[in-house]
């Protein structure tokens, strides 16, 4: 199972994403809200692997320290995959969220199993995801359904996430 490291934006940031969402869901179309664990929410990974170790919460929170800074979602963004489709909006590369990056991976790879290539600096597109798996109908009912304006909020945590025991440590920052 995955496990990543992820900025979580502020709570006013939150409530558009899960807007976006839950219209997806309304309109029958696959929606990342369908999950609905409490650990389920919009965020915007910084890197993954398929483990993380504990022993990497020490440069997550001094890193934390930098936080919080602003924080631009963008329009929409597509990956494909085979014939199915993830659909999420870009979030702004701004020199803070770079910057973030780049100290998360000099600072953690050494404590991630399997570092995905696609979180490495260079080849990352910061973004969060709205959809999963949708077929190219669904993807284009997707596109005309959601309105796309810039959402300016605030990256207010840091969080890893351990897909195997599903569980989060969440670690905000400054006067978060």
């Amino acid at each position: 199972m995955a496990h990543s490291i992820e900025i979580l934006p502020d709570p006013e940031t939150e409530t558009a994403v899960r807007a976006q969402w839950d219209a997806l869901e309304a309109a029958g179309l696959p929606s990342a809200g369908r999950v609905r664990a409490r650990t389920n929410r919009p965020h915007c990974t910084l890197l993954a692997g398929t483990a993380i170790s504990p022993a990497a919460d020490a440069a997550l929170a001094s890193t934390a320290q930098r936080l919080p800074f602003e924080f631009r979602v963008g329009g929409a963004v597509v990956f494909a995959a085979g014939r199915k489709y993830t659909l999420a909006r870009a979030v702004v590369p701004s020199s803070e969220l770079l910057a973030v990056h780049a100290t998360i991976v000099r600072l953690t790879r050494e404590r991630v199993t399997e570092l995905a290539p696609h979180s490495l600096p260079g080849q990352w597109t910061p973004h969060v995801t709205l959809g999963l798996r949708l077929t190219a109908d669904e993807l284009a009912a997707a596109l005309e359904l959601l309105s796309w304006p810039t959402v300016v909020g605030r990256a207010a945590a840091i969080r890893r996430w351990d897909g195997d025991a599903k569980v989060d440590v969440v670690i905000p920052g400054r006067g978060c």
